[in-house]
């Protein structure tokens, strides 16, 4: 077994999905900041009469009346799931539509400890982030002839690999450790897609997103992690897997394929827009042997999730394009860029 230490810097801003959203009546913001409203712990700790004016407002059926209600009521500190900054366009805009019955401020919330306290990386991003990486280099140089439908992609990955099924799965022969953020590593923000106008620069189209994010380099405030990456010799030695994966595999696939992406994204979107800068940025990173760049998360784009040359996504509607916009933070930050330095712990 070999074991390695991933050391993360996060470079851009970065959303994990827990697949639930935050609606109104689930949170408050005040004073910058997001409280994840615990109803069980607000109704519990009543008395009778609290609990009378309580189920009288909702009776009345006003959701705006109940909001208020909760605001004033609520003890933030003891009866909040977390807290987490929220950006000042975000606060402004939730003052603004505190008060208006049709308010849809729904956030997506990221990836949390069962506790909640805490927003979670998963091992299995990290994994199958550098998956889509070595699985390109690999397709490219084995000559297969492209999937036709997205049924038949799941296989080609399994042809590419050199196995049968998930069993002879090589990736099995490696292990990434989930990993937790501190409390405060996470800021509310606008995320808004951006689609090239007829001038030069970016436009965002009508859809609004908020979610929660990680701080990160580029926006001002850096958030470091690390965490294990085991690879079994001894799976790999049975020839029971597909075939064998090394570090320096994963480093190299990994630099030459998101390098692409950052440097195709600079010179198709961001160049002559508000993101050229925050773009250039990233582009300036330096890598050396043992570091290499990764993208995780959503809002990372078509290309940085598909494999090249074989990429066949399907965006909605029967006259879409995929790759013809880009997720941007606040209109200007490309999102889910990290910095990974290998370091081997035997």
């Amino acid at each position: 077994m070999k074991h390695y230490t991933l050391k993360f810097e996060i470079l851009s801003p970065l959303h994990i999905g827990a697949g639930e959203e935050m609606d109104p009546m689930s949170y408050i913001i005040k004073g910058n900041r997001l409280y994840r409203v615990s109803f069980e712990k607000f109704v519990s700790r009543m008395d009778e009469s609290q609990r009378s004016e309580f189920e009288s407002v909702i009776a009345k059926g006003n959701l705006v009346d109940l909001r208020r209600h909760v605001i004033k009521k609520l003890d933030l500190e003891s009866e909040a799931l977390y807290s987490v900054e929220a950006s000042m366009q975000i606060s402004k805009l939730y003052d603004s539509k505190i008060g208006d019955m049709e308010n849809q401020l729904l956030i997506h919330q990221f990836l949390r400890t069962e506790d909640a306290a805490f927003p979670l990386i998963p091992g299995s991003s990290l994994k199958g982030a550098i998956r889509t990486a070595l699985v390109s280099e690999m397709a490219g140089r084995s000559g297969l002839p492209k999937p036709r439908e997205p049924r038949e992609e799941y296989e080609f990955e399994f042809k590419v690999l050199g196995c049968k099924d998930a069993k002879e799965d090589p990736f099995r022969g490696v292990k990434i450790r989930d990993k937790t953020l501190s409390h405060d590593a996470a800021i509310v923000r606008e995320i808004r897609n951006m689609a090239k106008g007829k001038g030069r620069g970016l436009q965002p189209n009508s859809i609004q997103i908020i979610a929660e994010t990680t701080h990160s380099k580029i926006t001002g405030k850096e958030v470091h992690f690390e965490t294990d990456l085991l690879i079994d010799d001894g799976l790999f030695s049975t020839r029971f897997l597909g075939k064998t994966i090394t570090i320096d595999q994963i480093v190299k696939s990994c630099t030459d394929f998101y390098m692409d992406k950052m440097e195709m994204e600079h010179d198709k979107f961001y160049k002559g827009s508000a993101a050229e800068s925050t773009s250039t940025f990233l582009l300036n990173t330096e890598f050396d042997d043992d570091s290499f760049p990764l993208r995780l998360g959503r809002f990372s784009g078509v290309e940085s999730v598909t494999l090249d040359e074989y990429r066949n996504p399907k965006p909605p509607g029967k006259t879409g394009k995929w790759g013809t916009s880009k997720n941007l933070a606040e209109e200007k930050y490309p999102m889910g860029w990290v910095k990974v330095t290998v370091e081997c712990k035997d």
